[in-house]
């Protein structure tokens, strides 16, 4: 593991801007930790002989873990997120969106070692029946988690739980947990009486493990000086990785002949005008063809019309843009608007430029809010920074 700062104190200056892999945290765990090297010191000098074999003889203690999600990128955070010493069930909802094809694509083989996965969602059933140690969360915000999780922890204490990241929406549910209260809902949505009731007693429930030390975000993302202080000082951790078991895989394919470009569901969501994307677009054509990289939630009617264009090539696959271009070669340029793949291309790509266009004012619908628009368009591709 690596290593753990106190969770009162500021990083160094240096550490706010490295995406390196430390975890974040009070010194209280370190103090237990010296005084269990002291007890088995102890317990290994006064043993004997029928001890020893006795204590040879017992199993290992494995942690047994379970992860829900609903997404590629939950997916692929949950297989960094795994510990070796940890048995982990992958629970992913197959009928997602763009979830199913994902699933069809990925090798099996490509799993690290004590990793299954089963192509369901988050069950109630599951969670009653089994004791986990931990619980990997993809969308804090989903109503199949909340359900499942309100239902099998009524009444007994719930284990550690672990935030993955689910896009830059993962920063939204961050703000929400940082808060004393509120339900666990994501921007403009709207939800009944009864889900709202429960979106906030799940919320509730995790903000009470932060004080207990059993409440994590694992990310790659960069994270704000603001948002890392308000998130240690509830007592929470944050984890950082790099994609390092990503960057292992056999899966980047061969490289896109033109100019790749990231699709984005900006317009799909109903954030930015269609006429606005297409004519980013046009821009980029302008300059020579693009090989175009749709996001799981662009419309077929849209892709059908891009892909009209001669200077156009769609590239559809099933496995996300992370795990496709990968090995791009050195100064190659990604084209993009403000989203999560290109943070995660910018990290596994130290040598490629993630060209990010700022969405102007004028292409915004309307239907989000300011904090939103400034929030996207506020994502550095490269480091952490300053809110």
């Amino acid at each position: 593991m690596a290593e753990k700062e106190p969770a009162a104190k500021e990083p160094p200056e240096n550490d706010s801007v490295e995406m390196d892999s430390t975890i974040e945290q009070s010194d209280k765990k370190k103090s237990d930790s010296k005084k269990d090297e002291v007890t088995m010191t102890v317990t290994k000098d006064a043993e004997t002989p029928e001890l020893r074999n006795a204590l040879q003889k017992t199993p290992k203690v494995r942690l047994a873990s379970i992860a829900f999600v609903e997404s590629p990128l939950q997916f692929l955070s949950a297989l960094e997120a795994h510990d070796p010493a940890e048995h982990l069930r992958i629970r992913a909802r197959a009928n997602a969106k763009g979830m199913t094809s994902f699933l069809d694509a990925f090798d099996s083989a490509w799993l690290p070692k004590n990793v299954s996965l089963e192509r369901v969602g988050a069950k109630p059933g599951v969670l009653r029946k089994h004791n986990f140690d931990r619980i990997y969360i993809g969308d804090a915000c989903s109503g199949q988690v909340h359900k499942a999780i309100a239902m099998a922890y009524l009444e007994r204490r719930m284990p550690e739980v672990v935030i993955l990241d689910d896009g830059l929406a993962t920063y939204s549910t961050i703000d929400i947990l940082t808060a004393k209260r509120g339900p666990l809902v994501r921007p403009r949505q709207k939800l009944k009486a009864s889900r709202a009731i429960m979106a906030a007693h799940v919320a509730d429930r995790l903000r009470g493990l932060a004080p207990a030390g059993k409440l994590r975000w694992h990310t790659a993302l960069p994270v704000s000086k603001t948002m890392r202080k308000a998130f240690l000082k509830s007592g929470a951790e944050i984890t950082r990785h790099k994609f390092e078991h990503l960057q292992t895989l056999p899966t980047g394919g061969s490289h896109p002949r033109d100019n790749p470009v990231i699709g984005s569901a900006l317009v799909a969501d109903g954030l930015i005008h269609a006429d606005s994307y297409r004519a980013w677009l046009e821009s980029l054509m302008a300059e020579g063809p693009i090989t175009y990289y749709p996001h799981r939630r662009e419309t077929e009617e849209f892709l059908a019309e891009l892909g009209r264009d001669e200077r156009v090539r769609i590239k559809h696959v099933g496995l996300p843009i992370e795990l496709r271009l990968v090995n791009l070669p050195p100064n190659s340029t990604i084209r993009s608007l403000p989203s999560t793949a290109a943070i995660s291309l910018a990290t596994l790509n130290p040598d490629v430029t993630i060209a990010v266009t700022e969405i102007p004012a004028e292409w915004w619908t309307g239907a989000s809010a300011d904090s939103l628009r400034k929030s996207l368009n506020a994502q550095s591709v490269k480091a952490d920074v300053d809110s």
